[in-house]
């Protein structure tokens, strides 16, 4: 499999209309961006719906859905989701699947969540045997599925598997075709993920060179540095009173941090980026250090709404 985009962005829906991130996308593609990236949460649109409608609007770049939930879809319904959008495009889609949290799933909405490592082992066989084979025929503890995907289908279709934990990462290297992080820091990947992937890899009888490894970060060029940076402190904020994030977090050495409740300046450097655009290429030279083949920006804080801004930090990760 080729080694994926080295840069990407996260059109993230919040406050903005469908016809603006279809917008945002082609401005993406336009300034050489090698990936546009659709993440799924429960109070947005279904991001599926709306790579369909990338599809149709973009050319060259690689659109993906960074992550849908496996709670979200049954698994033949997600290949089914990830064969068509992949068809519209052209043969440009990837597909990340994750465990998503368990508050999400099951507080919100209504869905049980089994344990994730073994629950999502059986989820991914089914979803990639009928993404490469046509065809699934699986009974297991967790999933039962006996389908086949009679229309058109690109076989190579490639299924990432999102993660925080080292258990969910060496599952990456054993049964999926790629890796991705969202708001790790860069010690985190190079220290804990980048180690148990390689070893899902060589237990699967796979080279680490050149596996997928998609890191994305939160952050943006900004021209209000005060007012951003608190907003997106009170965003990893909120993130990290999720269970899986504040183990992530801990790990990554903030735990002083989290009994006191607070985001430090320290933590807010090392998860997010804020400045100019030397901060982001600095940010895009570090990750990719620590592992990561492509490095996604998420604009956030003024640059989410700010189209100017927006286009200066895509520019900014892209090299122009």
């Amino acid at each position: 499999m080729p080694v994926p985009p080295e840069t990407g962005v996260v059109i993230h829906g919040q406050d903005l209309p469908v016809a603006e991130m279809l917008e945002r996308a082609r401005l993406a593609e336009k300034l050489g961006v090698d990936a546009v990236w659709l993440v799924q949460l429960p109070s947005l649109r279904d991001s599926a719906a709306v790579l369909a409608a990338l599809a149709c609007v973009t050319e060259r770049v690689t659109l993906g859905a960074g992550v849908l939930p496996f709670y979200t879809r049954p698994p033949v319904t997600m290949a089914q989701t990830a064969l068509t959008v992949d068809e519209l495009s052209g043969g440009r889609f990837a597909l990340g699947v994750g465990s998503g949290h368990r508050v999400t799933g099951e507080w919100m909405l209504g869905v049980p969540t089994g344990p994730p490592v073994g629950s999502m082992r059986e989820y991914l066989s089914v979803v990639t045997s009928l993404i490469r084979d046509g065809e699934v025929h699986q009974t297991g503890d967790w999933y039962r599925a006996h389908a086949v995907y009679a229309a058109p289908r690109r076989a190579g279709l490639p299924v990432h598997l999102g993660a925080f934990g080292p258990r969910l990462a060496e599952l990456a290297g054993e049964a999926a075709d790629g890796l991705m992080l969202w708001m790790c820091t860069a010690a985190y990947i190079r220290e804990v993920v980048m180690p148990a992937l390689d070893r899902g890899l060589r237990r699967s009888g796979r080279s680490p060179d050149g596996f997928p490894v998609v890191a994305m970060v939160p952050g943006a060029v900004s021209e209000d540095l005060a007012g951003d940076r608190e907003l997106l402190r009170r965003y990893l904020a909120a993130y990290a009173r999720v269970p899986t994030y504040r183990r992530m977090y801990e790990l990554s050495g903030f735990g002083d941090e989290l009994t006191r409740g607070a985001v430090s300046d320290g933590m807010l450097d090392e998860i997010a980026v804020l400045g100019d655009e030397a901060a982001v290429r600095a940010m895009a030279d570090r990750y990719r250090r620590a592992g990561a083949t492509q490095v996604v920006i998420t604009p956030m804080a003024s640059a989410h709404n700010d189209r100017a801004l927006f286009t200066r930090t895509v520019e900014a990760l892209v090299g122009r």
